[in-house]
């Protein structure tokens, strides 16, 4: 693990989905899917019956909880500008106004 990084666990307690014509599930065939029926940051004391409980740790850059700071750069292309006239007066500077 970076310094650019952080880690994070968390404990997930899976259960089997069986397929339903085949009524002895002691077999792995059995088995048609699974889905996650718990979660906890500690390893649980008393998991689901019939579940498998699985340690996951995941690592993030910090930067994944940096707050949105939007930033736009508008480009304006010359074909909408349109160039006007400045006007400018002459006057003395050594003259008093």
């Amino acid at each position: 693990m970076s310094n650019e990084t952080v880690r994070a666990t968390v404990y997930l307690q899976v259960q089997p989905e069986y397929l339903r014509w085949m009524p002895d599930h002691s077999k792995p065939e059995s088995v048609s899917g699974a889905k996650v029926v718990r979660s906890t940051q500690k390893r649980s004391a008393a998991p689901e019956p019939g579940t498998v409980e699985v340690k996951l740790t995941i690592e993030l850059p910090k930067t994944a909880f940096t707050p949105l700071a939007p930033e736009a750069i508008v480009v304006i292309p010359e074909s909408l500008t349109q160039p006007h006239p400045i006007t400018v007066e002459a006057a003395d500077a050594n003259e008093d106004n």
